[in-house]
């Protein structure tokens, strides 16, 4: 495992509560948040809402068919 690696995920996890914390100050009434985690094959999704649970659906399986393309190489 590279330790560049590691640090660039934990990065952006950093970045993007700091922008939900910005986002949420700003609109405190309306915020949707989602996510999609991806433990080998089977994606979890969530989200606060159905319109940010379908994204999350549809992220995952853009990032599924990307990983089967980039495997076959």
């Amino acid at each position: 495992m590279r330790i560049e690696k590691v640090f660039m995920g934990i990065t952006l996890i950093f970045m993007g509560l700091a922008l939900l914390m910005i986002a949420s100050a700003m609109h405190s009434a309306n915020v949707q948040y989602g996510g999609v985690i991806i433990i080998g094959p089977f994606p979890i999704v969530f989200g606060s809402s159905l319109d940010m649970a379908v994204f999350g659906i549809m992220f995952a399986v853009i990032m599924l068919l990307m990983m089967l393309a980039l495997l076959r190489w």
